[in-house]
């Protein structure tokens, strides 16, 4: 066991970090043309730096992080522009980085989530017009050093700034599970269901704390879960999936319901624009006596698996090896990361189990890396997923629709909808056994090379019809009773071998 003693590098002080803010000020105010007012302070940026962790030799750091580790605070209001400006700031935060690099790669994916302490007690920003939140734009989707921050945290925010109109998350860290080719490299890099499940129930939370406090401002919000990869999300999409939803105490708080769902139905009845990324069930759009008067754009991109570990879509000839997620449960410990102090319980209960034996993953990495040293790729570059799930699974998929088609009637839920919009990407990139299975067939998209990924925008295509009340529901939207489907215009697929991001998004 390696010593517990922390180590931090001295790391910028708060008078420090306000300094450098008003030092971007006066660099901002030095390129300005002669004649321009300065001062001028609209787009600030604050870079939420954390300490370099020192991990020497003669003292070097426990294989997991201390619960201490991971908390940070924010700082009074600053008087630092004319009561007439309006601020706009950027909050990103950097990755996590040390001195000397690691041996141990536990601490290089982070699994506690960020959170700002006491919001309540934060003063108002009367001067915040837009709020973006964001990563280390130097990141990629990949998680390592990545500092996550929890789900709530934009909400607590926002209840502190009165006249904010815009909430902007190009990406809110939620990642999915990677299928790296390293066997020790998906041990130590694994999502944990437990806090991936607990961080959604909190987004939840901080909504229906955060209602009665969003200023009557706010009007446009986007919400992005998780980050894409311009090739699919490289996912086993074979392995199974856990149930975000259920088994805990948070299936009776929310009524068996997705948290994120029910979080994200709550924030869209106060905003006129809204752009989602998420694992969604059909609880996300009103229903009953529920409604958005004021929403006007609707773009909501829902992920192939639902949250509660069921996929929407099956492999060309009905493959869904999982029908049902996992459940996660507190007790099983393969479910969250050992507490504090107690990283080596997993080698003590007599589970002779790799994934919960870090010695044995450590000598696991060790013969890997050395397999892939020289002029081989590199172990991180090395995926092997399976993403075969191209065919709706219409039980699934069609109350999907219809909650979608039925929440978009006009004057009654969305009474000033102009455009909406329900879509997600598949993927064939399949595992070589499975491709090995398809070859010669019709039954999937043509492709020119054994690993060529092929990935489409999935909507209600020309090769697929949902069901007749779903249909029925969009007819009313295009044409009336009787006309709707005449009117409604079937698209075919479009193939492409990625998709198109654009960058600005995350910068």
């Amino acid at each position: 066991m390696t010593s517990q003693h922390i180590q931090v590098a001295t790391s910028p002080s708060k008078d420090a970090i306000l300094e450098a803010l008003v030092e971007n000020v006066r660099a901002c105010n030095a390129r300005l043309p002669p004649g321009r007012d300065k001062m001028v302070f609209g787009a600030c940026e604050l870079e939420v730096e954390m300490p370099v962790l020192l991990n020497r030799p003669d003292a070097p750091l426990p294989c997991r992080e201390p619960a201490a580790e991971f908390e940070t605070a924010a700082s009074e209001d600053l008087d630092l522009c004319r009561p007439d400006e309006c601020l706009r700031p950027v909050i990103c935060v950097l990755n996590q980085s040390f001195e000397p690099h690691l041996d141990c790669l536990h601490r290089a994916f982070h699994t506690r989530h960020l959170t700002v302490q006491n919001p309540d007690s934060l003063p108002l920003l009367h001067r915040v017009t837009q709020l973006r939140i964001l990563p280390d734009r130097d990141s990629t989707s990949d998680p390592i050093n990545m500092r996550p921050v929890s789900l709530r945290t934009p909400l607590d925010l926002t209840t502190r700034l009165p006249q904010l109109r815009e909430l902007d998350c190009p990406w809110l860290w939620e990642r999915l599970p990677v299928a790296f080719t390293s066997k020790a490299l998906r041990i130590i890099s694994r999502v944990w269901p437990g806090p991936w499940r607990d961080d959604r129930a909190e987004f939840a939370r901080a909504v229906r704390h955060a209602m009665p406090l969003l200023p009557s401002s706010l009007a446009k919000v986007r919400l992005w879960f998780w980050r894409p990869s311009s090739h699919g999300d490289e996912m086993d999409q074979a392995a199974q999936m856990p149930d975000l939803v259920g088994s805990s105490s948070t299936n009776e708080e929310f009524e068996d319901m997705d948290p994120v769902s029910l979080g994200l139905r709550d924030l869209g009845s106060r905003l006129e624009e809204l752009d989602v990324r998420a694992l969604i069930t059909p609880d996300l759009f009103p229903s009953g006596g529920l409604s958005w008067p004021h929403m006007r754009h609707l773009k909501v991109e829902f992920h192939p698996c639902a949250p509660d570990g069921r996929w929407y879509f099956s492999g060309p000839r009905g493959e869904d090896p999982h029908p049902t997620g996992f459940a996660i449960t507190q007790r099983e410990k393969e479910h969250y990361p050992p507490p504090p102090g107690q990283e080596d319980d997993d080698d003590d209960d007599g589970d002779d189990d790799d994934d919960d034996n870090d010695e044995k993953t450590h000598e696991l990495m060790s013969h890997e890396e050395e397999e892939y040293s020289g002029d081989a790729p590199d172990i991180y570059d090395l995926r092997s997923p399976d993403m075969f799930r191209l065919r709706p699974i219409a039980e699934r998929i069609n109350p999907l629709l219809l909650a979608f088609a039925s929440s978009l009637q006009r004057g009654q839920k969305m009474p000033a909808l102009r455009d909406a919009e329900l879509f997600t990407w598949l993927t064939w990139r399949p595992s070589k056994e499975r491709a090995g299975e398809y070859e010669g067939s019709d039954d999937v998209p043509p492709t020119s090379y054994e690993d060529e990924t092929v990935m489409f925008r999935w909507g209600v295509g020309e090769d697929w019809r949902p069901e007749k009340r779903v249909i029925k529901a969009f007819e009313h939207l295009v044409g009336g009773d009787g006309d709707g489907e005449k009117n409604m215009e079937w698209k075919a697929f479009e193939f492409v071998e990625e998709r198109e991001q654009d960058p600005e998004d995350y910068i």
